[in-house]
């Protein structure tokens, strides 16, 4: 009879599993590193809307109390349901405010509204930002300090007095934002 010895290597099936097992570990780590990057980019994506919303909301809120009156009849605050027009002051790329004339506007999408500023320096737009989303239909009002009984308004004419608030109906929600007068 003929004795086989020690054999000294690996079979056809051995390698295949090995090459199937290492397989199956580089398509789990693909897998991870995949699901890593689109977790990247979606916690990137949130965090810059989250940052321009903040942004926009902070520069509507500065825009609004830096609101002031003025003589000249062109640039006095005036407003309806949809639209309010006002000299404030906006930052310049030299590091300081200077008077600019802001243009609010009501943006009514499908499901919500927009409020959009058009910033005003000389004769054309200069910027325009949107500043903040509201869900569902919104309309602008105005609290007039100088009625009997201080009363929301509509509409407010171009006047020399700076309305007490703003405030922005959507539904039943409203949120009331002083102007500058009404911090002085």
């Amino acid at each position: 009879m003929h004795r086989v010895g020690n054999r000294r290597g690996v079979t056809l099936i051995e390698v295949i599993i090995a090459l199937a097992i290492s397989g199956l570990a580089m398509l789990g780590c693909i897998m991870l590193l995949d699901q890593l990057n689109d977790s990247q980019s979606r916690i990137t994506r949130e965090r810059a809307a989250d940052a321009t919303a903040g942004n926009g909301d902070r520069l509507f809120r500065r825009l609004l109390i830096d609101a002031h009156t003025t003589t000249d009849t062109a640039e006095r605050f005036r407003g309806d349901e949809y639209n309010a027009s006002y000299l404030s002051f906006c930052d310049v790329p030299s590091g300081w405010p200077e008077a600019c004339l802001v243009r609010l506007s009501l943006d009514s999408l499908r499901d919500s509204s927009v409020i959009v500023a058009d910033i005003v320096r000389g004769a054309s737009v200069d910027e325009r930002f949107d500043l903040r989303r509201i869900p569902g239909a919104a309309t602008f009002r105005y609290l007039d300090l100088s009625a009997r009984d201080s009363s929301w308004v509509r509409k407010w004419a171009a006047s020399v007095a700076l309305p007490g608030a703003i405030a922005i109906v959507a539904g039943i929600d409203t949120t009331v934002f002083p102007l500058g007068s009404a911090r002085e």
